[in-house]
């Protein structure tokens, strides 16, 4: 979350569920300026797959993907599924730094529900407590599993990673702009859903819910006696509109809506009762799924909050011949422009 050393130039890269997105930036003025950006489908579950000769399909499809926008560079920042990942908000004495790294491996051994010699463990300092005599420092533990399979896949595409980061902190990264401000951030993806609550611009809370996009039209196929293309075209039409259709793709939906809403609202007390004096001020809402129509409105009510979409381009400069495509692709680039945005002073 620092500056560029030596002005290492880099682009992000998101490895999705059904498409892989880059986005490459450059120092400009007072934000970062786009440089190049882009995205190329994938079958579904080819990158949940553990196998080599899988990980090397998606290998190709990032060499086809940055051959066909004429990308030269090869240093990347590659986003893990947030899901894969362990992380929590911890609090230490203030110590110096070699202390403070012993220290941290000692508390890990209480938050990580795997053996650390099993992990990549990474920490940052968040904040310290009012009175300075305590740090709070944010965990976060990859599988070594996980680590090495995106390691081979971006070997394999010919690619040098300068880093391996969560994808929901790349997401809060793109979306968070504004300091001094509480949020929830909801990326509503394909498979699962992460939930990240930001504080002064950094993740104080990261969760993954198994509810996506892909849950939702299966319950409208399974409702409707529909096929999933079908259910998957009602849904994006209908959504949680209980006007149409006598509201039945609602009605479909409403149960593993009400989870994630149950889910939300369980990360709210926890933090509330975390941080009791600030205030959450608003949800924001990014990923392929939240388009589906009269989702935010549910939310809003739900939750009694103010909800909008996430605009994943808010803290980089662009042409503005490019503001109608850059808009259109938002909700699905959040990740990819986090990652570019890795090592900006926000």
């Amino acid at each position: 979350m620092g500056l560029f050393k030596n002005d290492t130039t880099f682009f992000g890269l998101d490895i999705g569920t059904t498409a892989i997105r880059f986005v490459q930036l450059k120092k400009g003025g007072s934000n970062p300026a786009l440089v190049n950006y882009g995205q190329i489908e994938m079958p579904p579950g080819l990158a949940l797959s553990d196998a080599v000769a899988d990980r090397d399909k998606v290998a190709q499809l990032i060499k086809q993907l940055l051959k066909d926008k004429r990308v030269t560079e090869k240093n990347v920042v590659v986003g893990l599924p947030s899901n894969k990942i362990f992380a929590s908000v911890i609090t230490t004495p203030k110590l110096d730094n070699a202390q403070l790294s012993k220290a941290i491996r000692f508390q890990a051994e209480k938050y990580i529900p795997m053996a650390l010699d099993q992990v990549r463990l990474d920490y940052a300092v968040v904040d310290q407590s009012k009175d300075g005599a305590n740090l709070e420092v944010l965990l976060v533990a990859a599988p070594n599993s996980v680590v090495t399979k995106y390691a081979d896949i971006i070997d394999r595409a010919g690619l040098e990673p300068l880093a391996l980061e969560a994808n929901a902190i790349a997401v809060s990264r793109a979306l968070v702009k504004t300091r001094d401000i509480a949020a929830i951030l909801l990326d509503l993806s394909t498979l699962d859903s992460d939930i990240t609550i930001m504080s002064n611009q950094t993740p104080r809370l990261m969760r993954s819910v198994p509810i996506g996009g892909q849950t939702l039209v299966k319950a409208v196929a399974q409702a409707l006696g529909l096929d999933e293309v079908q259910a998957g075209q009602f849904t994006a039409k209908f959504g949680l509109t209980q006007t149409k259709l006598e509201g039945q793709v609602f009605k479909a939906m409403k149960p593993n809506i009400d989870s994630l809403v149950g889910e939300i609202k369980k990360s709210i007390q926890f933090f509330v009762s975390q941080y009791p004096g600030q205030k959450l001020e608003k949800l924001v809402i990014t990923g392929g799924a939240s388009a589906i129509p009269e989702l935010a409105a549910y939310f809003a009510t739900a939750l009694g909050m103010p909800v909008e979409f996430g605009n994943s381009w808010a803290g980089v400069s662009y042409p503005s011949n490019l503001q109608d495509e850059l808009g259109g692709i938002s909700r699905d680039f959040a990740a990819a422009v986090g990652l570019a945005e890795w090592g900006y002073q926000l």
